[in-house]
């Protein structure tokens, strides 16, 4: 013992020590516990689209080719009851164009409406809502299945289309048992994979590690410019379905594709259009690219509104060339 120590100071920093460390691991666990049980009862928004946002309409069930569909043209019906209210009925011979797209379809003053302009006396149908492409094509499906027959559907794409198929891929799509949409998580290598599966707080830094994505090598820098293997072969199935529903019900169906404002200034190339191009010529669907009439206007920052949606003259620009694509190909629409 030192001179002057205490007998039993020692023992006591001791205890004091271990008294520090299980008050450390006493104070960790309860911010732990808290963490998960706030976590259980509303997941955070980052991540919350991985399971469905809370109070989603059950309208939907697993599909084989899309990942998610429908349950019924009654849930569909329901789900776009407003829109389609406005429309009035959609059968007869005055059928006219089916627009589906994103927002630069369905937004006020987009693609939609410049057609509506175009063409005064086609009954222009477009739902005015901006939802992933395989459910744009399960909407097809559902309105050509309840008696639904325009005289053609245009299926307008863009590159930022496939962000949404690059981070959850087909395989991924999981359907709850509400009804809701949300995606499958890649589980970690063991045992993590136990941690993930059972507790909230996991599955959070799981997913925000990026590594729960189905496709955890996505860039989606190069959407516009090299769309991988993978979500190449996504878009093949979405546009098979397209097609296989096309032939089923008789109704023509073209595939727009539009570019984005790195296309159109020169610094991304096309190979978005390029694999589009390629996989509607083997499903024998039609085609329209409207690359070469936007990349080629004289001042291309006049085609763009401040968000970066066309502008009025950049609709105008795309609709001008669908409509003398549509006449080239001696293919018009049925004119009401």
């Amino acid at each position: 013992m030192s001179k002057g120590a205490r007998p039993g100071a020692g023992q006591a920093r001791g205890v004091t020590r271990l008294a520090f460390a299980a008050g450390v691991l006493v104070s960790l666990g309860a911010i732990l516990l808290l963490g998960e049980i706030s976590a259980r009862l509303a997941w955070p928004r980052d991540v919350r689209a991985h399971f469905g946002e809370k109070g989603d309409r059950a309208a939907y069930r697993p599909d084989p080719e899309l990942g998610a569909d429908y349950r019924s043209y009654e849930d569909f019906r329901a789900d776009n009851a407003a829109r389609l209210a406005e429309l009035g009925p959609l059968d007869g011979p005055a059928a006219g164009w089916l627009f589906l797209g994103n927002s630069f379809v369905q937004a006020p003053g987009m693609l939609a409406d410049t057609a509506r302009q175009a063409r005064p006396a086609t009954p222009i149908i477009n739902l005015q809502r901006n939802i992933p492409v395989p459910l744009r094509a399960a909407q097809a499906r559902q309105l050509l299945g309840a008696g639904f027959r325009p005289a053609r559907i245009f299926f307008v794409l863009l590159p930022v289309d496939v962000l949404d198929i690059g981070r959850r891929p087909l395989s991924f799509v999981a359907v709850d048992d509400r009804g809701a949409i949300g995606t499958r998580l890649r589980p970690p290598e063991p045992p993590w994979d136990g941690f993930v599966s059972r507790s909230r707080l996991a599955a959070i830094a799981w997913i925000r590690s990026g590594r729960a994505d189905g496709d955890p090598g996505f860039d989606p820098r190069r959407v516009g410019e090299a769309p991988s293997p993978r979500v190449e072969a996504d878009l093949s199935r979405i546009l098979g379905h397209l097609a296989e529903t096309s032939r089923r019900f008789g109704v023509p169906v073209t595939v727009v594709a539009l570019p984005n404002r790195e296309q159109v200034f020169g610094r991304s190339g096309f190979g978005f259009q390029d694999a589009l191009k390629a996989m509607t010529a083997r499903l024998g669907l039609d085609f329209y690219d409207a690359r070469d009439i936007l990349a080629g206007a004289a001042d291309r920052r006049a085609l763009f509104l401040p968000d970066w949606h066309f502008s009025e003259r950049g609709n105008a620009l795309v609709m001008e060339g669908l409509l003398e694509h549509l006449r080239a190909a001696d293919t018009p629409a049925k004119t009401p």
